[in-house]
């Protein structure tokens, strides 16, 4: 009777959690609108703008972003840095529209991103997270490219100079049946590095103007890393770029940094920033005295070749 009154109790909770996913959980937004039908090549300029975006995970919950605003120019490259729960994958998760913005708007290429059907908004940004996703049972060349522009010679060429230029060509040449081999369940017949490098890949395949980074390089060694950061500078320099880092020596080249604390932010150039009293100075403290001194000479010395570009 016990085991019993236990499996009807099991499920009803079934039931209930069913109910709730069909009536009570809020549904996303359309995946299509009639807005999306006037901008074909959007976004033709990659800006970002975030104007006072505030958010939660959950009513009753504290805000996980508190009146964010901030404005990357096209083609800069943006680092996100910031501790553990400040807030950086909620950032982007509400320019995906995972995550709802409570208050606030968010504006990419000059469009207002709540009108966009997500199928549009999240098919025009090419986003790599921490864990590299590859779909077993699919070749190399569905994970690669799953909505192939051609076939044939042509589009087996576009595969190639994408693998080659994250240097996974010859890697994808000696496994058995090469761009037709099937991926394992997780990706298992790669390794993390490699895994992290074919998303790199077909990011460049997508050809898309807007990246966003998701601690890519955190699960990486450090030749992977230097692959990554030359593959980013070498085939994405007109792109805008912005990446969520746990290191800081990843993004401290890059042309801004997006500092979160406390759901609020720092925002400025790198040598603007290691200047100032705050997040970022604390931060950079806590990598130890020498790995802050070779970022402050690097900070350094990107500055003065920036000055003598403007000269």
């Amino acid at each position: 009777m016990v085991h019993q009154s236990a499996e009807v109790t099991n499920q009803m909770v079934s039931v209930e959690r069913v109910w709730e996913f069909g009536h009570s959980i809020p549904q996303e937004a359309p995946l299509f609108t009639d807005f999306n039908k006037n901008l074909m090549n959007w976004p033709e300029e990659p800006s970002v703008t975030v104007s006072s975006v505030s958010t939660q995970y959950r009513e009753n919950l504290p805000l996980c972003l508190e009146d964010v605003s901030f404005t990357i120019k096209p083609g800069e490259r943006v680092g996100v840095v910031g501790r553990t729960g400040a807030g950086k994958t909620s950032l982007l998760q509400v320019m995906f529209h995972v995550l709802e913005a409570e208050n606030g708007s968010i504006f990419i290429g000059g469009v207002d991103t709540s009108k966009l059907g997500l199928h549009k908004l999240r098919t025009s940004m090419a986003v790599i997270t921490q864990s590299p996703v590859l779909f077993r049972g699919c070749t190399v060349r569905e994970n690669l490219d799953p909505y192939p522009q051609g076939y044939g010679e042509l589009e087996d060429k576009r595969l190639e100079n994408a693998l080659r230029a994250v240097h996974m060509w010859e890697t994808i040449q000696n496994i058995p049946d090469g761009l037709d081999g099937i991926v394992r369940e997780g990706g298992s017949n790669f390794s993390v590095g490699q895994r992290q490098l074919l998303c790199l890949a077909r990011a460049l395949l997508s050809n898309n103007r807007i990246l966003v980074l998701d601690e890519v390089t955190a699960n990486v060694d450090q030749a992977t890393d230097s692959l990554v950061q030359q593959t980013l500078r070498e085939r994405f320099n007109t792109a805008t770029i912005i990446a969520i880092a746990q290191r800081l020596d990843t993004i401290i080249d890059y042309d801004k940094v997006l500092v979160l604390g406390n759901g609020k932010v720092l925002f400025g150039p790198p040598a603007q920033l290691v200047v100032r009293d705050g997040h970022f100075t604390s931060m950079e403290e806590s990598t130890g005295q020498a790995m802050a001194s070779a970022l402050r000479q690097k900070v350094k010395n990107d500055n003065r070749l920036d000055q003598g570009k403007t000269d």
